[in-house]
């Protein structure tokens, strides 16, 4: 099994916490806990299905995860190849019309979210590299094409800051009065 860790260029870094491929030769079933920002994946070989009340669904070779509040169980075929993409807490904004909170509790195509020809494009390549770094170089094209110039809301940053300082204590009475409006 692999599940190695890679970072996005810098251009990328403010939406985009990390890069995962992972890889399984055998056939698996596991729980995803939650996590504070939205994740991509796009299987490169073999197929994702989610479990729900003992029924599995198939998920399309590319996808994505919206913020969850309890864990998600996937099942894996053998022989799977995943890019898996972790975004920061804001970074999904920065790339789809979609608001975020629209993608709560659910794991949709990537289709439904962007560009069907450009999403094709990105599996059809991903099948047919053979290296790491590629698929990765394949994924950020991918969302540098898809990267929206707009402004950072910076009172949501502040926030999403102090909460991490405080390890995720900190008040909603307490956050609303350390943010300056």
């Amino acid at each position: 099994m692999k599940f190695d860790k890679h970072f996005p260029t810098d251009q990328l870094k403010p939406y985009i916490k990390y890069f995962v491929v992972s890889e399984n030769e055998l056939e698996n079933k596991y729980k995803v806990f939650p996590t504070s920002g939205l994740v991509i994946g796009f299987q490169y070989k073999g197929q994702l299905a989610t479990i729900k009340e003992n029924t599995e669904s198939n998920l399309t070779s590319a996808g994505i995860t919206g913020i969850t509040d309890g864990y998600k169980i996937f099942k894996n075929s053998a022989d799977i190849g995943t890019i898996l993409v972790y975004f920061t807490e804001i970074g999904f904004t920065h790339f789809a019309s979609h608001p975020a909170n629209e993608l709560f509790n659910l794991s949709l195509s990537l289709d439904d979210v962007f560009d069907r020809k450009i999403v094709a494009e990105s599996e059809e390549k991903l099948t047919i590299t053979t290296t790491d770094n590629q698929r990765i170089k394949i994924v950020e094209q991918f969302l540098l094409s898809q990267l929206k110039d707009i402004q950072t809301d910076k009172l949501i940053v502040e926030a999403v800051k102090l909460i991490y300082q405080s390890n995720g204590t900190i008040r909603i009475k307490e956050l609303n009065e350390k943010i300056v409006y």
